[in-house]
């Protein structure tokens, strides 16, 4: 009988768990708090990692891949039974590449998630370490807020077919992508550089742009080109201004927010 390609993966998970087991088996496990916890991953693979921990006990963990400019995204729970983890998250089972992570006993309750992570498919498999800080929900002193409360889309009702993504991350700051159309007509999808980690209401905020214009479905591959610019003013925690300038023109927008981040810190 053929081997189901998955079955090295199982065994692998299971290989990974029990070694997470073995390490922190004799350290007790304090309480995570609720909060967002962002950091970075490396090992097989490298880049930033957000942990989402609600008043529910539900986890969601996101893991982006600097290389790979590709998310690796899970979902588990807070463990209060055990000794030798905190946090664990797993990708669906339909998902064609796996991912787990799970917190060890170094970490510190309401400080920081340190742990494990592992992914792959079938006979390629990579692992590694993460650390993870507790970022605050709170407003600090300057009057800034932190990016997670504006995640989400955005979009103007007066320009149908497009709008705006907000990609929060304390780690390495904003991330806004734009999916519209360009000067012919045809679809246009940016990406902006890093921006603040941080937003102060009334703030203009500039943005480089770019697309990427290589690769195939099947085998992608971003190497960014130059577009322009995107200027972004957060007037409310819900009402934003933009202005793109850049190869297909310049266009004007008010932003309202469509849907939010269930998980991301509020904004008052």
């Amino acid at each position: 009988m053929k081997k189901h390609s998955l079955a090295d993966f199982r065994s692998f998970a299971w290989m990974f768990v029990a070694l997470i087991a073995l390490i922190g088996r004799e350290v007790h496990a304090d309480s995570i708090g609720v909060g967002t916890y962002t950091g970075i991953y490396t090992g097989g693979d490298y880049g930033t990692v957000t942990i989402v921990v609600d008043a529910q006990g539900n986890v969601s963990c996101d893991f982006f891949s600097s290389p790979g400019f590709t998310h690796h995204q899970g979902t588990g729970t807070v463990n209060t039974n055990s000794s030798w983890y905190l946090v664990n998250c797993v990708t669906p089972g339909t998902d064609a590449y796996y991912w787990s992570a799970s917190s060890n006993p170094s970490s510190v309750a309401g400080s920081a998630i340190i742990g494990f992570w592992g992914g792959g498919a079938g006979n390629t498999q990579i692992n590694g370490d993460f650390t993870a800080y507790y970022s605050s929900i709170g407003t600090d002193y300057a009057g800034s807020i932190a990016t997670g409360s504006f995640a989400g889309l955005w979009y103007d009702h007066t320009f149908t077919g497009t709008g705006f993504n907000i990609l929060p991350s304390s780690a390495v700051g904003l991330i806004v992508t734009y999916y519209g159309v360009n000067a012919s007509g045809g679809p246009l999808w940016l990406i902006s550089d890093f921006g603040p980690k941080t937003i102060a209401l009334g703030s203009p905020i500039t943005l480089n742009m770019s697309y990427s214009n290589s690769g195939t479905f099947q085998a992608p591959l971003r190497v960014p080109v130059t577009w322009g610019q995107l200027t972004i003013t957060f007037t409310s925690c819900t009402t934003a201004t933009a202005t793109l300038t850049g190869t297909d023109g310049h266009v004007s927008e008010n932003l309202t927010m469509l849907t939010g981040v269930i998980g991301m810190p509020g904004c008052t």
